[in-house]
């Protein structure tokens, strides 16, 4: 992230800020309407032959420290401290939203080492106003709104300790909520500035009404469907087949045969093919002799 836009992020969390602050990011995430999402080869052919797409709850997510930057005020006279105050939002956050994280770039070398199966996996390119990420109507953070403040101090005793029916109210918006937004962007949108490599920008939706808990019942409901991924719940929304627009092939695709022995040679090279024949830009990433960068090339299996 831009040092200046992350500098403007962080210039004040009162209402009376938030359009002069969120003015830089919203502009930028309008010109570049592609977001990308890191994967396994397997993970990749399920996006693609079922469009759809996952979200994950908080506490599944690989950072500790993820919605424990309210800054909620100490106060000598009250018996809610901010710790309790923190560890409540934390439970009223985790499970009753998915959320789904996305990136700007789609040559980050050390996203495609932890995230893109070591450079053997795939990085998917969505339409974000396709894909219904940018709706304020079905995201209670939409992805105009969802980039990632990297920092590196936590909001520090400037919030007030909400109140029993603030606590109570969390879960139930199902859309974007100005009024409300402080308080999801503290939940959602923190992290430490060791993560700013990944230039993060996340969709956040209610999943509080799904038929579905969080430790029972799989299935389907309307356009979610919920599975089980190494324990953990994943909550799979449908996308328009028309949102995917790009398919960025890992360095070490073939490795999948060589080493991984989870597909076959004849088996990879068919996948890519029929690939290279839908109506989505198939690119090669290859090693940059000259530099430390990944290039995208052209695949020679699009059509």
């Amino acid at each position: 992230m831009p040092l200046c836009t992350t500098h403007l992020r962080k210039i004040s969390d009162q209402p009376i800020f938030q359009h002069q602050y969120l003015l830089k990011p919203i502009l930028a995430l309008e010109v570049q309407l592609i977001l990308y999402k890191y994967m396994s080869l397997g993970a990749a052919i399920k996006v693609i032959e079922n469009f759809s797409i996952g979200f994950t709850c908080l506490e599944d997510l690989n950072d500790p420290f993820e919605c424990t930057s309210f800054g909620f005020e100490e106060i000598d006279t009250s018996p809610i401290t901010a710790s309790i105050a923190t560890h409540a939002c934390k439970n009223r956050f985790s499970r009753k939203y998915g959320v789904l994280s996305l990136t700007r770039q789609p040559l980050n070398a050390l996203m495609w080492s932890h995230y893109g199966d070591s450079h053997r996996g795939v990085v998917i390119g969505f339409d974000s106003e396709l894909a219904g990420f940018s709706d304020p109507e079905k995201n209670i953070i939409p992805s105009h709104y969802g980039e990632v403040i990297y920092s590196a101090t936590k909001p520090h005793k400037d919030l007030p300790i909400i109140n029993e029916d603030e606590l109570m109210s969390i879960g139930t918006e199902l859309k974007f909520e100005p009024s409300t937004f402080n308080l999801a962007k503290r939940a959602f949108l923190y992290k430490s500035i060791e993560w700013a490599y990944e230039e993060e920008v996340r969709i956040v939706k209610n999943i509080a009404h799904l038929p579905f808990s969080y430790h029972f019942n799989e299935g389907r409901y309307k356009e979610w469907s919920k599975i089980t991924v190494f324990g953990r719940p994943l909550y799979c929304l449908d996308i328009p087949k028309k949102s995917i627009k790009e398919i960025h092939i890992g360095n070490n695709i073939y490795k999948n045969v060589t080493r991984g022995n989870s597909i076959s040679d004849t088996e990879l090279i068919t996948l890519l093919k029929n690939w290279g024949k839908k109506d989505i830009k198939l690119f090669q990433c290859k090693i940059d002799t000259h530099s430390w960068n990944l290039i995208a090339t052209p695949s020679i299996h699009q059509a």
